[in-house]
């Protein structure tokens, strides 16, 4: 248990958000600083604009490879177009405030493209800075900020892959695993709370909805995070964790069913505790078989998450489902409900099981083979 808990806290220190923020400020640092000193032997007219290679760099700076890619290409096209419609007004003479300032609102709707991405910012800027900066020069200017910006795009890229290139698999393993435990422990606050004195003191438990839907949205952006990281890049490869990936959007997949059906049992048992409603009734000989089937389930949540899951688990979790079962139809034949709330939950318990059968015993085969 020591060692599993000091394994995740050296997971969670390298895929941390301060932690890659720190390695990316430490890259950008030294991308800036190489793209300032070769921007001093740039040859022709390139040399007299050597600040605008760290900028080059610093806008090429991703927490992804590929999205350094694309903010570097974006960020290219959108100079060279805003140079385009700088040359433009210089062909028609002698720039102006009238020319200059529809120059740059013509950069602005152009900047609106979608696929410019990053680069959208930099249509009205180039027009600006080549019409104004440029001035008499406007020429040499452009070829200088153009080379000088592609060269600080190029050392940012190298520099991205070369040291580290990020890799977020980590931090998605870490939040799916959040995600497995906080389902469990919604399940055991339930079945807890089923074996309290009613109504129950603790009453947290109902008011989880939207910290559900919020981790499965955080563990969905993880996981494409985690996508787009691989994409490109050798550590991803070298590794063989590409299939880390694969892994987590469909430990994703089975937490998005496996949390609507918590949901419906949280949303279900609450009506039945607080709610008004006559129908609404939960047989109190039932409380204590559906406790432990909520138990069962959330015990095997753990052992997905702990990778000790074996078919073991799974029978128990199922003959906790059949006791319950046995008790809903006991307590039918007493009570004229078409539909009763343990059913409902039973119901819901069956599903979380069969999407946790699916998933994980689909590892269990793959590794068999």
């Amino acid at each position: 248990m020591l060692k599993q808990t000091w394994k995740r806290f050296l997971v969670w220190t390298k895929s941390s958000v301060a932690g890659q923020r720190l390695l990316l400020a430490a890259k950008t640092s030294l991308a800036v600083g190489v793209a300032w000193f070769l921007a001093r032997y740039m040859p022709g007219v390139a040399d007299k604009y050597p600040y605008y290679a760290p900028l080059g760099a610093l806008v090429s700076m991703y927490p992804t490879l590929m999205g350094s890619v694309r903010a570097g290409v974006q960020t290219l096209a959108g100079l060279v177009l805003g140079i385009v419609l700088a040359a433009g007004v210089l062909l028609a003479g002698t720039p102006n405030i009238l020319s200059i300032s529809l120059a740059v609102g013509l950069g602005v709707l152009v900047a609106g493209h979608p696929r410019l991405g990053a680069g959208k910012e930099y249509v009205p800027v180039a027009v600006l800075f080549v019409l104004i900066v440029g001035g008499q020069d406007a020429d040499s200017y452009s070829i200088g900020y153009a080379l000088q910006m592609g060269l600080g795009v190029t050392v940012g890229l190298i520099v991205n892959l070369l040291i580290f290139p990020p890799l977020a698999i980590d931090a998605a393993r870490l939040r799916v695993s959040r995600g497995r435990n906080l389902l469990a422990g919604q399940l055991e606050d339930i079945a807890r709370a089923l074996v309290e004195n009613w109504p129950p003191e603790h009453e947290d438990w109902s008011q989880r909805a939207g910290l559900i839907n919020t981790t499965v949205s955080e563990i969905r952006g993880a996981a494409y995070h985690a996508d787009e990281s691989r994409k490109g890049n050798p550590r991803a490869y070298l590794h063989s964790r590409h299939q880390l990936v694969t892994e987590s959007f469909e430990d994703l997949s089975t937490l998005e069913a496996i949390a609507f059906n918590i949901r419906d049992i949280t949303e279900v048992l609450t009506t039945v505790i607080w709610g008004n409603g006559s129908n609404n009734r939960l047989d109190p000989k039932t409380c204590k078989p559906l406790s432990e089937c909520l138990q069962s389930v959330a015990s095997l949540m753990v052992s997905w998450d702990e990778g000790t899951a074996e078919q073991e688990s799974f029978d128990q979790a199922r003959e906790a489902l059949n006791l319950l079962d046995s008790e809903l139809k006991r307590s039918a034949r007493q009570e004229e409900l078409s539909l009763t709330p343990g059913a409902a939950v039973a119901f819901d318990c069956e599903r979380i099981l069969n999407s946790l059968h699916q998933r994980i015993m689909k590892d269990t085969t793959e590794e068999s083979v």
